[in-house]
């Protein structure tokens, strides 16, 4: 009777601070998503990602492709125009968006003033997370975007740590609703350097191992800054690819072990300059054959984790291999194909100009 009672009380205590750390932020207290093996968890119970990509706000003005968080005066924040867009989410039955911290927004432009000041860019982080949590709406930050890929590796580590990384995880440790963190995208493609090593599994150029090994040097010290930053928090890496979680091998340390749930992007050969599979040496099959390869290995190394397809989607349109019927066809397939593999949920990329046109009805109907 005393040990059940204690732990009402530890639970009463642990709901309470949840509250209150909600009150300070604005906004509704989300339960933690947790990881329990091969599964996503809410509450206990296994929570899907039925996601879209939010790469910026229904009515941004002409020539703001993405989201600035306010820094770029040309693009200003709208928080009544995001706000309107987490409640359509909501009903399209969305529970999840990916955001971009760019790291010049948050801390890199002090390398060429130091007078700069993230605060205000904070401060549109903070609400823009609560919106979406008042919605229901979990949030994944991918956490170093827009980072110069040329400083990818170990050598330049701790700058970045310093002026990106460690302030923005402190900043966000412990708060609720956010889905986890997203370290990097795709840091397996390295085209920026050289266009050989698109992937960085590409045995035939020495740079590309050599640059694996670099990157996976620097994301192993990230994935251990934002550990002892923010215990508890689910990380993950974007990966370009599902292989590239256990290829090549005999890097510096395996990219499975850095993460509590793989997630990865796939494409199809549209549009060009996305199409990653049909001339790949090592996919090719094409759509969805492809897809579930990858799932299917990943599902099946030996750290069994969640996986998230965190990038899935196909343009529509004049001069596109799809039309409307087309895309929402493929999108049932590519959702239907993670449910069979036991994936953890979806996550769409924004092709399409409307919420309505990228979402449909596949988070409802399905």
């Amino acid at each position: 009777m005393i040990l059940l009672v204690v732990l009402g009380a530890t639970s009463l205590d642990a709901a309470e601070a949840r509250r209150s750390t909600a009150r300070a932020q604005g906004g509704p207290s989300l339960p933690a998503v947790t990881v329990a093996g091969d599964q996503l968890l809410v509450d206990g119970q296994p929570f899907e990602v039925r996601g879209v990509n939010y790469i910026d706000y229904t009515g941004a003005p002409p020539g703001c492709p993405e989201l600035h968080f306010g820094a770029d005066g040309r693009c200003p924040w709208n928080q009544a125009l995001i706000d309107a867009d987490m409640a359509r989410l909501q009903t399209l039955g969305v529970n999840t968006i990916r955001i971009f911290l760019n790291y010049y927004v948050f801390g890199g432009a002090r390398t060429t003033s130091e007078a700069y000041d993230q605060a205000p860019a904070m401060a549109h982080l903070d609400a823009m997370i609560a919106s979406a949590n008042r919605h229901g709406i979990y949030v994944l930050p991918v956490l170093l975007a827009k980072f110069p890929q040329d400083q990818l590796h170990g050598g330049q580590y701790e700058a970045a740590a310093a002026l990106h990384i460690r302030p923005v995880v402190s900043h966000l440790a412990g708060r609720s609703g956010l889905l986890g963190w997203d370290l990097f995208n795709e840091p397996d493609i390295g085209s920026p350097m050289d266009q050989r090593c698109w992937d960085w599994d590409n045995g035939d150029f020495p740079l590309c191992r050599e640059l694996a090994w670099h990157r996976v040097v620097f994301l192993a010290r990230m994935s251990a800054d934002v550990r002892a930053f923010d215990p508890g928090r689910p990380i993950t890496i974007g990966m370009g690819f599902g292989k590239s979680y256990f290829r090549p091998a005999g890097l510096y340390a395996s990219p499975a072990d850095l993460v509590d749930f793989y997630s990865f992007h796939y494409y199809d050969n549209d549009p060009y300059d996305s199409g990653r599979y049909a001339q790949h040496w090592y996919y090719g099959a094409g759509f969805p054959t492809d897809l579930r390869r990858a799932l299917v290995e990943l599902k099946n190394l030996p750290q069994q984790k969640p996986i998230v397809i965190t990038e899935l989607g196909f343009p529509t349109g004049p001069g596109t291999l799809r039309n409307e019927e087309e895309l929402r066809r493929d999108l049932r397939i590519g959702l239907a194909t993670s449910r069979a593999t036991g994936a953890a949920g979806v996550m769409l990329w924004p092709f399409q100009p409307t919420l309505d046109g990228l979402v449909g009805d596949l988070f409802i109907a399905n």
